[in-house]
């Protein structure tokens, strides 16, 4: 019953703001020095109105005309405008020629402090969530797959307890691959990506992985690390910190993820992380043919934190997986303050794509809330648009080599008949017999 009257009470609020003329605001953001698209810039009108580019650096919100709309990315000056005044290309202007030099040693303070503290908030906020709108985009050959879901994590320092609530998949698939049951990776649980972090709470999958807490606390990130630290002040006033940790070259370790963080100084608060998780290799078993393969997989990381709970709290995420001519990427997008009415639960498993089939769409719990604005391709699978044009496919979704459709017919008779499961993350390269 109370799930029914926040639904009717939101879509009164929604007629209200109706009445008021709302505005549909469609932008792009480029960086003003390079016109590069600026993705995953924080477009915020007040806690309950805001969204984030896309990968592309496209946005769509909702507002009034009078209403202001701040446009801000760390590393970048905030662009501000009255909504009837918003122009189609928003350029942000790069803060880089104010940077200045600081001396590593000032890096590894900066750190040991900033990963003791988001330890003990850990600790003290362990049962703090946050709900979030999630999306997946599979390409490859033959294939442009979508997964969109509302879910809810624990959300301090690092996502924990993943659980699904409304979601639905859209496939386009050329008619080469055959049979329509099987949709695309099927089974699948790269959701593990969602839990990386590079403080670690809770080290779940990742337990043979280097992150770089592992090494600040100790005293030791120079010694797997090449370390630089430059440091400029926004136009709020915080004094950033940008600290880039690169691996050493010709260092051995199992996986380790490396990047640049940008810390709030005076607050001791890390903003953002973009990061990169280097010598991951994924083992996958062939249990027909009594074979295992191994290869490495390239993958790139993006999250944005906030703070005003009092805590390091995830924001925004973002990923990418590529491997030869296959790509998986997803987008996590905080609904920050926004009240929400969950009537379904599925706490993910070792199947991401199960659980949100498993909880099924709500339609009524879409209407209420912003959602990040879909790329062209991502439009055109979304929920098998039937306007989709063949040309316009993605990149990756090109004819298969005959090769690939030997391959995928071995898959479609081998699903049938074996369990799934036969994906595993790997600590390096093992022995082999």
């Amino acid at each position: 019953m109370k799930r029914y009257i926040f639904i009717l009470l939101s879509c009164l609020f929604g007629m209200m703001r109706a009445q008021e003329r709302l505005d549909t605001l469609t932008a792009v953001v480029r960086d003003a020095e390079t016109g590069e698209p600026v993705p995953y810039a924080s477009v915020y009108v007040s806690p309950s109105c805001g969204t984030i580019s896309n990968v592309e650096g496209e946005f769509s919100l909702q507002c009034l005309p009078t209403d202001v709309v701040r446009i801000s990315s760390i590393g970048y000056a905030k662009a501000v405008y009255e909504a009837s005044r918003l122009p189609a290309t928003v350029q942000l202007r790069p803060v880089t020629t104010a940077m200045r030099e600081l001396t590593v040693t000032s890096a590894d303070d900066v750190l040991y402090r900033l990963v003791r503290k988001m330890q003990r908030e850990a600790r003290k906020h362990r049962k703090a969530s946050a709900n979030y709108f999630f999306r997946l985009t599979t390409q490859y050959p033959g294939t442009d797959e979508l997964a969109e879901a509302f879910m809810s994590a624990k959300s301090c320092v690092q996502l924990r307890d993943l659980t699904f609530h409304s979601g639905k998949r859209g496939l386009l698939k050329e008619d080469a691959l055959g049979s329509p049951d099987l949709k695309g990776l099927g089974r699948t649980n790269t959701h593990v990506f969602l839990r990386l972090a590079p403080v670690l709470v809770n080290f779940d999958n990742w337990l043979f992985i280097f992150v770089p807490a592992d090494f600040v606390l100790e005293r030791r990130a120079k010694l797997y690390y090449d370390v630089s630290c430059v440091g400029y002040t926004d136009d709020d006033g915080l004094e950033i910190r940008k600290i880039h940790l690169e691996r050493k070259k010709g260092i051995a370790s199992p996986p380790i993820l490396e990047g640049t963080l940008y810390v709030d100084y005076r607050n001791c608060r890390l903003l953002r992380f973009d990061g990169r998780l280097r010598g991951l290799y994924l083992r996958i078993y062939d249990n027909a043919r009594r074979r295992e393969s191994i290869d490495t997989l390239g993958y790139t990381m993006h999250v944005d934190y906030r703070h005003d709970h009092g805590f390091t709290e995830i924001a925004n995420m973002s990923g990418t997986l590529l491997k030869d001519k296959v790509m998986l990427r997803f987008l996590l997008f905080g609904l920050g303050d926004r009240p929400m009415s969950f009537a379904r639960a599925k706490r993910v498993g070792d199947n991401m794509l199960s659980a949100i089939d498993e909880v099924g769409y709500d339609s009524l719990l879409w209407t209420t809330s912003d959602i990040v604005k879909r790329t062209r391709v991502e439009e055109r699978v979304a929920f098998g648009d039937s306007a989709f044009i063949r040309g316009e496919r993605s990149a990756y979704n090109v004819p298969p080599s005959l090769q690939e459709r030997d391959a995928n017919a071995f898959l479609r008779d081998a699903m049938q008949k074996l369990k799934a499961g036969t994906m595993k993350l790997h600590r390096g390269l093992p022995a082999r017999k």
